[in-house]
């Protein structure tokens, strides 16, 4: 029978004498390896930052005896696939990895495990198992929905764009700094408009007008250029209201569009890949990327751009608003494993404040306080440092209002987006379109049903996410 220790009884057995030195080592190989013999079943998006996370799988595997299959998925399929194999309760997959975006979607069908019954439990959790070490608007915003904690984040950052910071100081442009003041939509044009007046067959800038991403690289600009009169209605008002079809989001969709002055002329079906090779090729000033993105996308020592880039947010709108987006990943467990114990047992394991943070020093983003605080991360990801106050402070997790009904809105978005890229409709026109079939989606989710048990809007009071994250049980 394997000897087990609650962690006051281990507690007091490290602070016994040296005799009892081999029970000690006894009671933890056994918590270690109480599992050996199982194998857990992962279905992950295929992200090289995330590689330096997974790379210490093996270490686990050898401590613990259990094997660890990872089945990766592209980024544009893995809601697809993770959806199949949820949708079919086959409990083939024991983990998934969630992205912010789809935990409600997830959650609110009973996809997810809650996970607070495993945190709580000593033998499954180690006793340095920090949670208040997670910053708290990543651990929350990740991982809770509907009062419940579901997905473990390893991985957050923030939309921004790319630029060619020796190409703006050869033209005799400033160098802008990420979060200075200094990037405005007017500083944006310009740059793009000089580099690419500058450099013979440079675009300017490069972005993703591809339908599926317009959820993710069009949204930051529509918070940008909201009013504060307006913040907080971007998508709904307070009544469920679709608002999307307002003033300052027709400012952004023009904005936008008039980026076209600086792209290349083919790139109606750009995705993130297809304008990322542009800008990793050199033929581009300027490109679109998540902060996540950086070190194995731009800075990789065998890019031609390395060294050669400058990391900025969106630029700042109008009224001077910089946009607060947030973007994360988690790790959930399926509420269809039989293995649930031993996938927890993982989870806690590979986001441990070490491990987090030796995947940070290879490229990993921080979600952690420690891993953003480390010296040998800062140097390793020197563009990084500068989001820690911004996670702390002025990321929203709700950014992409977290509703099951998320994905369709984006698709929305994207479908009248590209049309109007395409130049196949006016920007009001994609606008009212947008409008019209977000309403539909809200109308088919009983949101306007008397009596509609509808969700908290949190995007309009952040203190949410900001709770501790030991509060989530």
């Amino acid at each position: 029978m394997k000897t087990k220790f609650n962690r006051r009884q281990f507690s007091a057995l490290l602070g016994s004498t040296a005799i009892f030195a081999p029970a000690i080592v006894r009671a933890q190989s056994d918590r270690m390896r109480q599992f050996e013999g199982t194998t857990l079943n992962m279905l992950a998006v295929q992200f090289a930052h995330h590689d330096p996370l997974w790379n210490q799988i093996a270490e686990f595997e050898e401590l613990t005896g259990i094997s660890v299959n990872i089945e990766f998925a592209p980024f544009e399929n893995t809601r697809e696939r993770t959806l199949l194999d949820m949708s079919s309760r086959t409990g083939r997959y024991d983990l998934f990895t969630v992205d912010i975006m789809w935990l409600a979607e997830y959650a609110a069908a009973g996809y997810l495990e809650p996970v607070s019954q495993y945190l709580s439990n000593p033998d499954l959790t180690a006793e340095d198992y920090d949670v208040n070490d997670f910053i708290s608007r990543v651990y929350s915003g990740t991982g809770v929905y509907d009062d419940t904690m579901y997905n473990v984040p390893y991985d957050c950052g923030t939309v921004g764009n790319m630029f060619r910071s020796d190409l703006i100081e050869s033209a005799g442009l400033t160098v802008p700094g990420r979060f200075d003041g200094s990037f405005t939509a007017e500083a944006m044009r310009e740059i793009c408009g000089t580099l690419m007046e500058n450099n013979d067959g440079l675009a300017g800038y490069v972005t993703g007008p591809q339908r599926w991403f317009w959820g993710w690289m069009f949204t930051p600009y529509l918070y940008a250029w909201q009013d504060a009169s307006n913040v907080g209605n971007e998508f709904v008002n307070a009544d469920w209201e679709v608002t999307i079809a307002n003033d300052n989001n027709l400012a952004a969709l023009q904005y936008y569009l008039g980026l076209r002055d600086f792209t290349p002329a083919d790139d109606l079906n750009y995705g993130y890949g297809e304008q990322l090779a542009v800008y990793q090729q050199g033929n581009a000033g300027g490109s679109i990327t998540y902060s996540g993105f950086i070190g194995s996308h731009y800075e990789d020592p065998a890019l031609p751009v390395a060294g050669k880039n400058v990391a900025l947010h969106t630029p700042i709108g109008p009224s001077g608003r910089t946009d607060p987006f947030f973007g994360s990943w988690g790790l959930s467990i399926s509420v269809d494993s039989q293995q649930k114990e031993a996938a927890w047992f993982f989870i806690q394991w590979i986001t441990h404040a070490d491990r987090l943070t030796r995947a940070a020093v290879g490229g990993a983003p921080a979600v952690r306080h420690s891993t953003f605080q480390n010296p040998e991360v800062q140097e390793a990801q020197p563009w990084g440092f500068d989001l820690y106050d911004y996670m702390v402070n002025r990321a929203n997790p709700d950014e992409r209002i977290r509703v099951p009904e998320w994905a369709e809105i984006s698709e929305v978005m994207g479908l009248y987006g590209n049309r109007a890229w395409g130049n196949e409709i006016s920007a009001e026109e994609a606008l009212l379109g947008m409008e019209r079939d977000m309403s539909a989606a809200f109308r088919r989710g009983g949101y306007y049903r008397d009596g509609a048990n509808n969700p908290p809007q949190l995007w309009r009071d952040l203190s949410y996410y900001d709770r501790s994250p030991s509060d989530w049980g």
